[in-house]
C-alpha cells in the first residue's frame, strides 16, 4: 500500500496542485493531510475546495482551529512580536475570506486520523497526539519515541506543524514529519512524503521535493495585500513564525537584499 503524506499547505494552491500531480504519478492509494490547510497564503478557499474535491483525508491543524473558532491567535510561538502581529493580521484576513462555510468545514475536521496500511497501524496528527501545537523532538530520545508509538498504539506516527522534514526510526516503528507544502521548508519548493508498506508488512518512507510556478502565487498574494514578509518566507526558506529552515547563507543574503 502507498500513502501520500501532505502537511501544512497554508493556503498555497499552486504548491498543492504540483504535489497532487506528483502523487498521481507515484500511484498512491490514499493521501492524507496533517492539517493547517489555511493561514499565511492567499488561497484558503481554493485549497479547501481542492482538498474536498480530491478526497484528501485531512485533519485539523492549529491554524485551521483558530479560523474555525474565530480566534485572534493560532497559538503558535513566534520569534518576536513583529512576526506575531503580522500573523494576527493574516489570520483576520483568512477568517474574513473564508466566511461561515469555510469555517464550518475546518470545524468538522478531526484531531487525528488512524489508518491501517497492510496491517501496519498509522496514526496521523498535526503536532503531537493530544497536543495540536506540540512538536516532534528532533532527534527524539529513544525512550521518547518509543513512548509516543506505544501510547499512540501505532507503528507509524505522522506529524506536521514544524515544517521540518524528519525521521526517527525505532525497532517498534517510526516517527515522520513530511515538511510542508506551503510553510517555507525549502526555497520556492514544496515537500511531501510517501509511506510504502511492502508485501511483508515493512513500512518505508521517501521524501519528495516538488517545484511549482511561483508567479501566480506571488501575484495573488500581492493582490490580496497580505504581509509581504510571508511571501519572502516561501521564496527564501524561512518559517512564517520567524525561524530559518535553510542553513545556506546565500538565501539569508537574498532575504536581506529584498
Amino acid at each position: 500500500m502507498r500513502v501520500g503524506i501532505l502537511a501544512d499547505i497554508h493556503g498555497n494552491l499552486p504548491a498543492l496542485q504540483a504535489c497532487w500531480r506528483e502523487l498521481e504519478s507515484l500511484g498512491t492509494d490514499i493521501t492524507v493531510c496533517l492539517g493547517d490547510l489555511v493561514q499565511y497564503g492567499p488561497y484558503p478557499s481554493e485549497v479547501i475546495d481542492f482538498v474536498r474535491d480530491h478526497g484528501i483525508a485531512s485533519l485539523q491543524g492549529n491554524c485551521d482551529r483558530a479560523v474555525a473558532r474565530s480566534r485572534s491567535s493560532t497559538g503558535d510561538r513566534f520569534e518576536s512580536t513583529f512576526w506575531e502581529t503580522m500573523a494576527t493580521e493574516a489570520l483576520a484576513w483568512t477568517t474574513d475570506t473564508l466566511g461561515r462555510e469555510g469555517a464550518a468545514f475546518l470545524r468538522r475536521l478531526p484531531q487525528e486520523i488512524r489508518l491501517e496500511a497492510d496491517r501496519v497501524k498509522v496514526l496521523c496528527v498535526h503536532g503531537l497526539p493530544g497536543n495540536i501545537t506540540g512538536e516532534l523532538p528532533e532527534p527524539p530520545a529513544g525512550s521518547v519515541a518509543d513512548h509516543l508509538l506505544d501510547s499512540g498504539s501505532c507503528r507509524v506516527l505522522l506529524a506536521g506543524h514544524t515544517h521540518r522534514m524528519s525521521l526517527a526510526s525505532r525497532p517498534s516503528g517510526m516517527l515522520v514529519n513530511p515538511g510542508s507544502v506551503g510553510g517555507g521548508t525549502l526555497p520556492g519548493q514544496a515537500t511531501m512524503a510517501v509511506l510504502d508498506v511492502d508485501e511483508s508488512g515493512v513500512p518505508s518512507i521517501s521524501w519528495h521535493r516538488v517545484g511549482y510556478d511561483m508567479d501566480p502565487y506571488e501575484r495573488k498574494f500581492r493582490h490580496e495585500g497580505l504581509p509581504e514578509t510571508f511571501l519572502k518566507c516561501i521564496k527564501y526558506g524561512r518559517d512564517p513564525r520567524g525561524g530559518w529552515h535553510v542553513d545556506d547563507i546565500i538565501w539569508r543574503h537574498k532575504w536581506a537584499e529584498h
